[in-house]
């Protein structure tokens, strides 16, 4: 099979020490644990390790997205979340175009958490519907929820007269989130919202928004943003616990009603019904027409807040390493990460390469 390569030696870091590592030329090909904001970083030390530093396209329907927990156990912050007028309010408050320029070079899109142009589905109200900065009209519609008064400060006040400060919690493992929300809470302050983040380990993380005791998280946006009718529309109804929005309903659906609590609002009934719905469609027309449903419902209902979406992904190759697309798709699903490519036919135009390493 030579020139192939036939064996991979993955060796286990840190995180936070792969974008050093790939700098330094240590590696053959990583992506994983690499942002954007290495980026300028890696270009500059091309030449000198022998590598180069390639941008793929990802399938994420937002890069990063944020998660009111619609189960969270306090009964107050319970009815905000779920009122609709308080999610678009949020959307609207967020300068996407601030974010995309500050943090990713102006290469993404502010988008919300949806289908990518990519798929025969997208349309574009799916990707900016109450997604534009507008703080007149997220003002305008915190004070028609009742959340009119303020503290001496400017912060809003709940009804129950506590300030309207959020606790973001995040998994941790990246500074990306963090920069990201230190941009959120400049502009969500301007809307007298107060925002705080705390990081984690990924399963307390987890554990929390299950339990109720996370109020918002941050994390990706849907997995596949790329779907045809033919590909399931399960990302967007409750179907699965580790729906960070809604871990109740998802539960309730996977455990076959034995556990969490069925959907009781009706957009969330809706969207189980239509994934069901598209399950027993005979037809690639009736499909799509309820994939189209189901992606107008979750654009207007926002119950994820998608941030930006199209984010480059950096691939580090060793430049003598062949056969690595010059342009591909990073995601898991689609494309295994790199397995789609077929690293099997990777091979290195380097002789001494070509053999086994002691």
């Amino acid at each position: 099979q030579l020139p192939y390569i036939d064996r991979v030696l993955m060796n286990i870091s840190d995180g936070k020490l792969i974008p050093a590592k790939a700098s330094a030329g240590e590696i053959d090909l990583q992506a994983r644990n690499l942002f954007m904001s290495h980026f300028t970083f890696l270009k500059q030390s091309e030449k000198k390790e022998g590598f180069k530093t390639l941008l793929w396209d990802t399938s994420l329907g937002a890069r990063i997205a944020l998660y009111p927990n619609l189960h969270i156990a306090d009964p107050g912050w319970r009815a905000v979340f779920r009122n609709r007028d308080f999610r678009h309010a949020l959307s609207l408050a967020i300068d996407r175009e601030e974010i995309n320029e500050v943090i990713y070079f102006g290469l993404a899109q502010p988008s919300n958490n949806t289908v990518l142009p990519q798929s025969p589905l997208f349309r574009d109200e799916f990707q900016t519907k109450w997604a534009s900065f507008d703080l007149d009209r997220a003002d305008a519609l915190l004070d028609g929820m009742g959340l009119d008064k303020r503290a001496k400060d400017g912060v809003r006040l709940l009804p129950d007269g506590r300030r309207l400060e959020i606790v973001v919690e995040t998994a941790g493992e990246e500074t990306e989130q963090t920069d990201v929300l230190e941009l959120i809470h400049d502009s969500w302050l301007k809307a007298g919202i107060k925002i705080y983040t705390r990081p984690s380990q990924r399963d307390v993380f987890r554990n929390r928004i299950f339990a109720g005791e996370t109020l918002m998280s941050m994390w990706s946006g849907v997995e596949n943003a790329m779907p045809s009718t033919e590909i399931s529309p399960h990302e967007f109804a409750p179907t699965s616990q580790q729906q960070l929005q809604w871990p109740k309903w998802g539960q309730h659906f996977q455990s076959g009603g034995k556990v969490g609590e069925a959907p009781d609002l009706p957009a969330a009934k809706e969207l189980l019904d239509l994934y069901t719905s598209w399950r027993l469609a005979k037809s690639s027309e009736a499909r799509g027409q309820i994939w189209r449903r189901i992606l107008m419902l979750d654009a207007e209902q926002m119950f994820t807040i998608g941030i930006l979406a199209g984010v480059p992904q950096p691939v580090v190759v060793d430049k003598n390493l062949r056969n690595v697309p010059e342009k591909g798709v990073y995601n898991w699903n689609p494309g295994a990460h790199f397995g789609v490519y077929m690293p099997d036919t990777f091979w290195f135009d380097k002789a001494e390469r070509r053999q086994a390493q002691k």
